[in-house]
């Protein structure tokens, strides 16, 4: 049997860099000012997520939003297609999961990318009459082969979208479709959503947000230690991270060597 061990400093650290991370999230959902990203669109999905509601998530720049700002409760599970990274997993994932828990609330959440390959399925939606609600992210762009593109020093190839009105092609199949474009526009658009499903429709919501890179904590730009002011400038002035703090900080902060 294992025994119990007092925290240490050093979890002490990891537990105020974590309260920090949350923070910055939660700073970025609630954000009024700007162009429309995609962080309010998941504080809308956290208000309405039901209990036990069900999320079938696509691949790309949305699996990693998703994991970071959904804020789900142990009784929610989600599905995505991780081992593979299928694009387009989203819809039929949620039709799945419609017709395996028909009275749970179910969410597709996907790009415009992989919303683009495998629309057509939103008229299975309607005629099974399968009350989900699709929420797609439109940036114009493979947002998260952007992201890698970037990451390898590649020039940018083959990753620009055409506009596509996602509403129209919902309504074009039989369900309603609403178009987001600014933050106040938000809150009503998910209620109608709450509405229409619960009179047994299914519906989409276009969110058209900004193609800004999510943040990639895999290269954090903050630790004074390792990255002159110019540079941290930088990278707190194009993720929004003014008050973000290295994990290096809060060790300091602990008396951690």
């Amino acid at each position: 049997m294992g025994q119990t061990k007092e925290p240490s400093d050093w979890y002490a650290a990891n537990v105020d860099n974590v309260t920090n991370w949350h923070e910055y999230n939660d700073h970025m959902m609630n954000r009024t000012e700007g162009k429309l990203r995609f962080e309010p669109a998941f504080k809308e999905i956290n208000r309405i997520a039901e209990k036990d509601a069900i999320f079938s998530i696509d691949v790309g720049d949305v699996t990693q939003n998703a994991v970071r700002l959904l804020k789900t409760n142990g009784h929610q599970p989600w599905i995505t297609s991780g081992l593979f990274a299928t694009m387009g997993v989203g819809l039929p994932g949620s039709i799945a999961a419609k017709l395996s828990y028909p009275d749970r609330q179910v969410f597709n959440l996907t790009g415009d990318g992989a919303a683009a390959m495998v629309m057509q399925d939103l008229s299975t939606q309607v005629g099974y009459k399968l009350p989900v609600i699709n929420v797609v992210f439109s940036n114009e762009a493979l947002g998260f082969i952007e992201d890698e593109q970037e990451d390898d020093s590649h020039e940018w190839f083959g990753i620009s979208l055409p506009q596509t009105d996602f509403a129209k092609v919902a309504e074009a199949q039989g369900m309603l479709g609403i178009t987001v474009t600014s933050v106040d526009q938000m809150k009503p658009a998910f209620d109608k959503a709450v509405e229409e499903t619960k009179a047994g429709k299914p519906v989409l919501i276009d969110v058209k947000i900004t193609n800004e890179r999510p943040i990639p904590v895999e290269k954090l730009t903050l630790d004074p230690d390792k990255f002159d002011q110019k540079t941290i400038d930088d990278f707190k002035k194009r993720y929004y991270a003014e008050d973000l703090v290295p994990l290096s900080a809060f060790l300091k902060q602990h008396g951690v060597k």
